[in-house]
């Protein structure tokens, strides 16, 4: 049987369209990670119907931990009955949140053992140093067994500790939190990430009895609590489904009304389209974005940054909206250093992007002279044409071809579209729902 493809028949403007942005499948994830602390149970609303939620769902279950859907945006998990310190290879291997079960379960056991290799999008280098360097300053110890970490701490378990992050890694942020709340006394967190999904989980820890500031300059100061309780909590929006919405009605010329999104997810975005020309609302209803009527929009200059800057998951979406817009635009990257490579794709459809290894930018780079082509300029607007593809491992590069077929001429097929169930639930019929011309077969 042949595998399940996306067939899209583009160069038709998406307007009109009303759509119900789902809940955020960062948030949710590190929800289910964070209800390892606490024997109670966590309620969580507002859930995405998405298979990184399932497979973290799994995840926690084969520890022991107990989950219930109980609708398709309800999940009730408790920990009460976590009884494993080892996280498989198979657990390791599918998804990088795995490394997040490390703090809680070695406040629960004393030891932790996972893999070392974790799954994930393929976009650069994405090592756990950061993770166990954090723990280690904690007071764990740690050791490398044909492939494994082996971590433990003594007696008096893990204490706080000043740490301060070389770079504001979201998921160390996250875990490193989340891993003090139990700890020992106080610790100190500087130059950490400070995304809404991370500020979601800090109001989700409070809840739970923890005790955090959030000081100036990226730094957080966690109190630890003895215990922590169990919570109900609601997901926020999730703003990159939001942005490749609006992205693919910009593209196409078109426009979309993102239902009863509040404002705060999607301002810095807001900014980004409107120097280009676009048009946008925010009232009652929610964010509604549109294509200026009649003209392009203009090129423009981008660079990827960390939160409150322009997101790296959005950069891909948006390098289709530069091939459409008038004129030059550029983009430098500098979160990721090969989330670059799927800009072959789009130049097979007629796209002119050049790729540079040079920072085409003012925002310091971590990757400045190291010879990663993590720049791009875009000359536009170009015409682009259908192609037949294999959606790539990084989910937002694939969802990038989504938006390209849209606005090609011709019908665009694309295959491994499982890729993009992990983070996008109902795809296709929202799309359709916006009027795009979409089948799976």
């Amino acid at each position: 049987m042949p595998e399940p493809a996306y067939h899209i028949r583009g160069g038709r403007a998406l307007k009109g369209g009303r759509i119900s942005v789902a809940g955020s499948s960062n948030q949710v994830t590190k929800a289910i990670m964070a209800a390892l602390l606490t024997d109670e149970p966590v309620l969580i609303k507002g859930a995405p119907e998405v298979n990184e939620r399932t497979s973290v769902e799994h995840l926690f279950a084969s520890l022991g931990g107990r989950v219930e859907v109980l609708d398709a945006h309800t999940t009730r998990v408790t920990a009460a009955g976590v009884d494993r310190a080892e996280i498989d290879e198979e657990q390791c291997r599918r998804n990088r949140i795995s490394i997040l079960a490390a703090g809680p379960l070695l406040h629960r056991f004393g030891r932790v053992s996972l893999h070392r290799t974790l799954g994930g999008d393929r976009i650069g280098k994405r090592p756990v140093d950061f993770h166990i360097a954090g723990l280690v300053e904690m007071g764990a110890t740690v050791e490398e067994d044909g492939g494994r970490f082996l971590l433990g701490v003594d007696e008096k378990g893990l204490r706080g500790a000043h740490i301060v992050l070389p770079y504001p890694s979201v998921m160390t942020t996250e875990h490193l939190i989340m891993t003090a709340t139990r700890a020992r006394g106080r610790t100190i967190i500087e130059n950490a990430a400070i995304e809404p999904e991370i500020v979601e989980l800090v109001r989700m820890l409070q809840k739970m009895g923890a005790d955090i500031m959030v000081n100036a300059n990226r730094t957080f100061v966690i109190q630890g609590v003895e215990r922590l309780r169990g919570c109900e909590m609601r997901c926020m929006i999730d703003r990159n489904q939001a942005i490749s919405f609006a992205v693919a009605a910009l593209a196409t010329g078109g426009d979309v009304l993102l239902e009863n999104a509040p404002h705060d997810p999607v301002y810095s975005f807001l900014n980004f389209i409107q120097r280009m020309g676009a048009e946008f609302r925010v009232n009652s209803e929610g964010v509604w974005v549109g294509a200026p009527a009649g003209r392009p929009l203009r090129g423009s200059h981008i660079e990827v940054d960390v939160h409150p800057g322009f997101m790296t998951d959005w950069q891909q979406p948006f390098m289709v909206l530069f091939t459409q817009a008038r004129g030059v635009s550029v983009l430098h990257e500098t979160v990721f250093e090969d989330r670059l490579g799927y800009c072959s794709f789009l130049n097979d459809m007629g796209a002119n992007i050049t790729l540079f290894p040079t920072c085409l930018g003012e925002i310091p780079c971590r990757f400045r002279n190291l010879n990663h082509n993590h720049s791009a300029i875009i000359m536009g607007p170009t015409r682009l044409s259908a192609r037949d593809f294999r959606l790539p491992t990084d989910i937002r590069a694939g969802m990038c071809l989504v938006v390209a077929g849209l606005v090609a001429e011709g019908t665009t097929r694309l295959t491994n579209i499982q890729e993009l169930q992990r983070k996008y639930d109902h795809l296709a019929a929202k799309l359709q729902a916006m009027g795009a011309d979409l089948e799976v077969a």
